[in-house]
């Protein structure tokens, strides 16, 4: 229901709406609530008309309002998909999207969507934070030493370091989704129509697949990435082949902690295969092959 209203939403904008809301997004690093002659600064329109077009950005939901000694407007999950999406669409990437989701997660949302050519693509929202917001800013390494940081910078975070693990492993020929933009929280990448791991779909040869799947984990890290995250919940089934996705963990190959998670990730999928397939592996011998 949420993306209907979002492209609900996102029909009904005009020029001087998405100015407003970039400005919102920019007064953002500087304040709680932007104040409305930031707004007003920031967009080059009056603040009469600032007023007006807040108000009706606030009834669509793409803004909240905030009225304590001043009046301000930060923007909401709504406000910020209608953002990548403008950003989108006028690259020439996306023409048309699908409100139902090819799948949801934790923290990310895929949606079906078509470019102006009339390819099918997938558009991966990032959510960080939606689960545990402390949690997040553990785990992944890219929150660096930031003291603060709102959600929606996080996620901005999370799309770019997807994106750029992507490019890196798609170029040495890793299996995962082709890459094809980026924009704030959303990650777009050729559509793949397959089965995720963890609904344990028949294989041919259980023992081969596995074995793919490592295989496919050993090239990353030899092109620089570990996973961070691997699971049977992040390898998808293609035809009979695995496609690894969902990289906004990954951690480079030099970093110190890199041979802990790979281990972690070859341990997660052997442990898979071990309880849904009954197939058992000597972990240090797989460990030993993955990492050459």
């Amino acid at each position: 229901m949420t993306m209907r209203l979002v492209l609900e939403a996102f029909r009904k904008l005009r020029a001087e709406d998405f100015k407003v809301l970039n400005a919102v997004e920019r007064g953002m690093a500087r304040f709680m609530y932007v104040p409305l002659e930031e707004i007003a600064r920031l967009s080059g329109l009056g603040e009469e008309e600032v007023a007006l077009v807040t108000k009706r950005l606030n009834a669509l939901g793409l803004l909240q309002r905030c009225i304590g000694s001043y009046v301000g407007y930060i923007l909401t999950s709504r406000g910020y998909d209608c953002l990548a999406l403008n950003a989108l669409s006028k690259r020439g990437v996306v023409e048309r999207m699908g409100a139902s989701p090819l799948g949801r997660g934790k923290e990310s949302d895929v949606y079906p969507a078509l470019t102006p050519g009339g390819k099918l693509v997938a558009l991966k929202f990032h959510r960080v934070g939606r689960t545990s917001f402390r949690q997040t800013r553990r785990v992944r390494t890219y929150v660096g030493d930031r003291r603060h940081i709102s959600w929606l910078y996080q996620s901005r975070l999370a799309a770019k370091s997807e994106y750029e693990a992507l490019k890196i492993l798609f170029s040495a020929g890793v299996s995962v989704p082709k890459p094809i933009d980026w924009n704030r929280h959303v990650v777009v990448t050729d559509y793949l129509d397959g089965v995720e791991l963890f609904r344990t779909p028949p294989l041919d040869d259980v023992a081969a697949f596995k074995d793919r799947v490592l295989e496919e984990v050993g090239k990353a890290y030899r092109a620089g990435v570990v996973h961070g995250d691997l699971s049977e919940y992040n390898v998808l089934v293609v035809s009979g082949s695995p496609v690894l996705f969902d990289w906004p963990q990954w951690v480079p190959s030099s970093h110190p902690m890199a041979i802990y998670y790979l281990k972690r990730d070859v341990g997660n999928i052997l442990k898979f295969f071990r309880r849904k397939y009954n197939l058992k592996c000597d972990i240090e011998a797989e460990i030993k092959k993955v990492i050459g």
